[in-house]
């Protein structure tokens, strides 16, 4: 007899507009139909939340290190009252025993790649000392937590995390596994000429043209400077070329940076909640970030069948084959310009790249990571318990 394993699933926000909030959502969505599942977290946004129990942590949301200490203190004590066969955390944000974690975001990690540049970038000593306050909280709690005595396995969102994690952590390699995000493959992807055109109707912009694509928040850290940069470089070369700006930053810093002569060709979106839109009018993307864990920004785009230029950053090392589905680039604008020229002298290349792309990311969906991480959930049990007793039905793809 097959009983239902009790599976609680802990994180600050399930569901929502983050990717590590979507991520939840996908894989919570899976598991209610083969699990018992309960959510402690602080909010729940899920498209259909029946069947799942969920324990609210009631926490403000600022300032940020006050809502870690408060979230750690209530949910741990919540947690002692709550029968379960698997506790799944999301991060280092618990001090209770867990089964095993997903790391989105590896904090040790990201101080020894950047030396901690976030903190630094902010203009007002509050928000520095917020920032830095913060980190501090974050690395602490992950010195506690992320030992195999305490947390028996971690899941790394990419390669890149899980190297950072046994870089870091006393765990051996068979002790971190890898689980991608997933991409939403109808939702993103390629638009026909005549959808495209429509789009670009809808937002007020040319129907004819080449449109580069720049999407995220944090734009120092992503990169914006050198997209206009090297939009500067290539705007006389190529006339119809556009540049548009999705998400949020302050745009008037960056508007003095653009060439005068091409400023009407520059398009400042704003956060918008509808990015596979602004993916099916566009052509390229450009990333240059200097840090990701795993860029689902950057998979959405392939999906979308743009012709990605990235920085190798995490998640984009394990996508993109230099000049097959994708090139790489440096956070420099001359250097990014070239590709450009290039790209937009071989329209028979672009569609190429554009095929490979969306072939190479057509796998990489929510299904294929809730596969992998059932199969952890079931060789944890069976690790620990043999397999007699309880299993979890793979009755769904």
């Amino acid at each position: 007899m097959t009983t239902r394993k009790k599976i609680v699933v802990v994180a600050h926000d399930v569901g929502g507009g983050g990717g590590m909030e979507r991520h939840l959502e996908e894989v919570i969505m899976r598991l209610k139909r083969d699990a018992d599942v309960t959510v402690v977290a602080a909010s729940m946004k899920l498209a259909d939340p029946s069947g799942v129990r969920f324990i609210r942590i009631p926490v403000m949301a600022k300032p940020v290190p006050l809502k870690m200490i408060v979230f750690a203190i209530m949910a741990t004590l919540r947690l002692l009252f709550i029968k379960r066969d698997i506790l799944h955390t999301t991060g280092a944000i618990v001090a209770n025993r867990a089964d095993v974690s997903t790391v989105h975001f590896c904090h040790a990690g990201y101080v020894a790649a950047t030396g901690n540049t976030r903190s630094k970038l902010n203009r007002s000593l509050l928000r520095r000392w917020n920032s830095s306050f913060a980190s501090f909280l974050a690395l602490s709690m992950e010195r506690l937590i992320y030992k195999p005595k305490r947390t028996r396995r971690l899941i790394a969102v990419s390669s890149r995390v899980r190297q950072e994690l046994l870089t870091s952590f006393p765990y051996d390699g068979d002790e971190v596994d890898v689980v991608p995000n997933g991409v939403d493959t109808n939702c993103f992807r390629p638009f026909a000429e005549e959808e495209k055109r429509a789009l670009r109707r809808k937002h007020g912009l040319p129907e004819q043209g080449d449109f580069a694509l720049f999407m995220g928040g944090d734009w120092p850290l992503k990169g914006l400077d050198f997209v206009i940069d090297a939009f500067n470089r290539t705007a006389a070369e190529f006339p119809n070329l556009h540049l548009i700006v999705v998400g949020k930053g302050d745009k008037e810093a960056y508007l003095p940076k653009i060439a005068e002569s091409a400023r009407k060709r520059v398009v400042f979106a704003g956060k918008r909640p509808n990015p596979e839109e602004w993916f099916g009018l566009s052509d390229l993307f450009i990333f240059p970030s200097s840090y990701e864990t795993f860029s689902l920004v950057v998979h959405e785009a392939a999906a979308a069948g743009l012709v990605v230029l990235s920085t190798r950053v995490g998640g984009v090392e394990d996508l993109i084959e230099d000049g097959v589905n994708g090139y790489w680039i440096e956070r420099d604008g001359g250097l990014i310009a070239e590709r450009i020229r290039s790209i937009l002298a071989d329209p028979a290349k672009q569609l190429a790249i554009r095929e490979q792309a969306r072939q190479r990311v057509s796998s990489l969906t929510w299904d294929h990571t809730y596969s992998l991480m059932n199969e952890i959930y079931r060789n944890m049990h069976e690790h620990r318990h043999g397999s007699r007793g309880f299993e979890i039905e793979r009755t769904h793809p």
